[in-house]
């Protein structure tokens, strides 16, 4: 054999033109690979003669394929670098799903309430106040000049006690709404006597008097008198009409020692009814309270409002003009209590006020009756009066008070157990179909990842199931259905809570196996704190949601991909020199680094015409063998030979372009979980090998 090489080789180097030829020739002798570049073998410039047959391999394409660049197509995120074997990971994501605003747990901006009342002026108050009239002398009642010795007669006279102011206060007169005259009357007299106590204003009008009362010699006794509804002018004359039976022995009258002495006293007066003599100011307060939780969902603590509207209304009846302080303590604007004022005429019209007001801040009470949140107004009425004005109470003032969160902010409070349900239909993405259809996927993993915006404790649970188009549909199981999620910690900060679900907790693998091609249809119930949780928040861009990341090694039983190519090639032939060509077989020598099997597809075509000339038989590549867990330990190589028909032969001068077709297939597709290696590749080298009479 080794001489035979020698005589063919020295025939070849006695022509011409075949210096270039020759080079390829040795080489792949020599069994040195080449790239895709190819020469054309000029036949005809051999010598004639010759009486040999010899075989030349050429040279015709070379084709280095990875998986990876099949799932570059497919648009899902590949992590090409998770770890030493390059081990590829694909993943995909559903964003936002289940989304829930603030509007769907607590709605600040539907919030307002109205207050509509009557203050009433009360009755005025009056001092309490105590007078001493002068001492009544027995000579001065009985008409006995001083020192007289006598059995005293009986008698009866009236004693003006004297003048006195009523009451302190600067009134003309009053009506007394409430109120009584205490008479406290002392009798140093030797002798019984039975008195009466009679009240006539300044025209000397009897305006009220007591019930006459027996008083012992050297003894006190007190009367009463109830004045509600007396209309009494501030003064009064007090008279005291007094009788007795006189005595049995003889006395002698002394003015120093025998007397009465009477004390009276106004206790707990009101007037509802005054005239003035002088110019007086008086002043009421009452306070209001406004509930703005009635829904009962929250204990209200505290709440910020970028804007809210105050929108209070007054019908004066009290026949005066009120000056009207409105403030809180419990209502901020800007930084500083709520202070307002108005004017309110006193003509029983409606007169609207409207305060838009900035940057409120108000702090809620809790009604310990109804529990309700509340935060509280107080109004300071002044009403300035000239002297003759007349004051009466019982008059009112209507008003009404209407507050509307226009624009809110935050809100701190303590949120009760409520339920939200949410339903979504998740339709399948087409990429997502693909990859369904062309493996099954094992070891996948779903990452749920909550965004909560709430200061709310969550719970979140809900029912799964995947459909097919034609009507079929599973229910994704878990092993526990109830995740707590994380509440924010401070505003505007979004907590994120994490969970996971795979084939250690649920029925993922069976669910993704069924292969859902249609939607997902997804029943979500949303537990808003429930454990009760106090001292909870919600602000302006409180929301929540959920991300679900999914993501599987390509360590899955593949099936049926599809890697489409083509190699543009020269033809290695010349047209004129076919028909010295009896024999030619194309090799396909392969190295694969995969651990599935690849069938190959081959044609021979013009790639500008797109004209098949010829298709080839299906080629199958071996797959690499793979450790216990599934790693390629080598790569698998071989030779695959088709020979060529005489007319594939002639053919072969139109040839510029092998589109291939590597199909992709476990080997075993039930037991087999084959971990793909990013560094995988399919090298492929195309020969043509001719036998070629030389002497033709």
């Amino acid at each position: 054999m080794q001489y035979l090489f020698y005589i063919i080789l020295s025939k070849l180097l006695t022509l011409r033109q075949l210096i270039k030829p020759l080079v390829f020739f040795l080489l792949f002798c020599l069994g040195i690979q080449l790239s895709c570049d190819t020469e054309l073998f000029e036949l005809d410039k051999l010598s004639n003669d010759t009486g040999l047959t010899p075989s030349l391999k050429l040279p015709v394409a070379k084709a280095d394929i990875q998986l990876n660049s099949f799932l570059d197509r497919l648009d899902f995120n590949v992590d090409y670098e998770r770890d030493d074997y390059a081990t590829i990971y694909v993943s995909d994501s559903i964003q936002r799903l289940v989304e829930t605003s603030i509007e769907d747990i607590y709605d600040p901006t539907e919030l307002s309430s109205e207050v509509e009342s009557t203050y009433t002026l009360s009755a005025v108050e009056l001092e309490n106040t105590t007078n001493y009239f002068n001492r009544i002398s027995m000579s001065e009642v009985t008409q006995i000049p001083d020192g007289t010795t006598i059995v005293n007669p009986s008698f009866q006279s009236t004693i003006t006690l004297g003048t006195i102011d009523f009451y302190n206060e600067p009134y003309q007169s009053v009506r007394f709404f409430d109120g009584s005259i205490e008479f406290t009357v002392t009798n140093e007299f030797p002798i019984d006597a039975d008195v009466r106590i009679l009240i006539y204003d300044e025209n000397n009008q009897l305006i009220t008097s007591s019930e006459t009362f027996s008083i012992a010699k050297n003894t006190s006794e007190m009367s009463f008198i109830q004045i509600d509804g007396l209309i009494i002018s501030k003064k009064l004359e007090a008279r005291m009409d007094i009788q007795s039976l006189g005595s049995t022995q003889t006395i002698i009258v002394d003015s120093q020692s025998q007397f009465i002495d009477t004390q009276f006293s106004l206790f707990d007066a009101s007037v509802d009814q005054l005239e003035l003599n002088q110019a007086q100011s008086f002043n009421y307060s009452f306070s209001t309270s406004i509930e703005l939780d009635e829904s009962g969902d929250i204990s209200l603590a505290q709440m910020y409002l970028e804007e809210s509207i105050m929108k209070l209304e007054f019908v004066n009846e009290i026949d005066h003009t009120i000056e009207l302080h409105i403030n809180s303590d419990d209502l901020t604007v800007d930084g500083l209590p709520l202070q307002l004022h108005y004017t309110v005429l006193g003509n029983n019209q409606t007169q609207v006020f409207l305060e838009d007001l900035k940057n409120t801040a108000i702090e809620f009470t809790t009604d310990p009756v109804t529990g309700s949140s509340q935060f509280s107004i107080d109004y300071d009425l002044t009403i300035d009066l000239q002297q003759g004005d007349i004051l009466e109470a019982n008059r009112d003032l209507h008003y009404k008070a209407l507050f509307d969160v226009v624009d809110f902010e935050y809100v701190y409070g303590n949120f009760t157990t409520k339920q939200h349900i949410v339903s979504d239909s998740i339709q399948i993405n087409q990429k997502l179909t693909d990859l369904y259809d062309k493996v099954s996927v094992a070891d996948s993993k779903l990452t749920f990842t909550a965004h909560n915006g709430f200061g709310i404790p969550l719970s979140f649970s809900y029912d799964l199931f995947g459909k097919r188009t034609d009507g079929s549909q599973f229910q994704f199981v878990l092993d526990n259905n109830d995740q707590p999620i994380e509440a924010a910690t401070q505003l505007y900060e979004i907590a994120q809570t994490e969970w996971f679900y795979d084939k250690s907790n649920s029925n993922l693998d069976e669910f993704i196996s069924f292969i859902p091609d249609d939607k997902l249809n997804l029943n979500a119930t949303l537990d808003v704190n429930p454990n009760a949780v106090n001292d909870n928040f919600l602000h302006d861009e409180s929301e929540f949601w959920i991300d679900i990341y999914a993501e599987t090694p390509l360590h899955f039983n593949i099936n049926n991909v599809e890697i489409l190519d083509t190699l543009t090639i020269d033809s290695p032939i010349d047209t004129s020199d076919l028909d010295q060509i009896f024999e030619a077989t194309l090799h396909f020598d392969y190295r694969s680094e995969l651990p599935l099997e690849v069938q190959l597809n081959t044609q021979m075509i013009d790639t500008l015409s797109k004209n098949v000339f010829f298709e080839l038989d299906p080629l199958l590549l071996n797959p690499a063998p793979i450790s216990d867990i599934g790693e390629v330990t080598e790569p698998a190589s071989g030779r695959m030979s088709i020979s060529l028909t005489q007319d594939e032969i002639t053919d072969l001068a139109d040839v510029n372009g092998i589109p291939f077709e590597l199909m992709i297939s476990s080997s075993d597709a039930e037991t087999k979980n084959a971990i793909i290696s990013a560094n995988s590749t399919i090298e492929l080298n195309v020969q043509l090998e001719v036998k070629i009479d030389v002497d033709e």
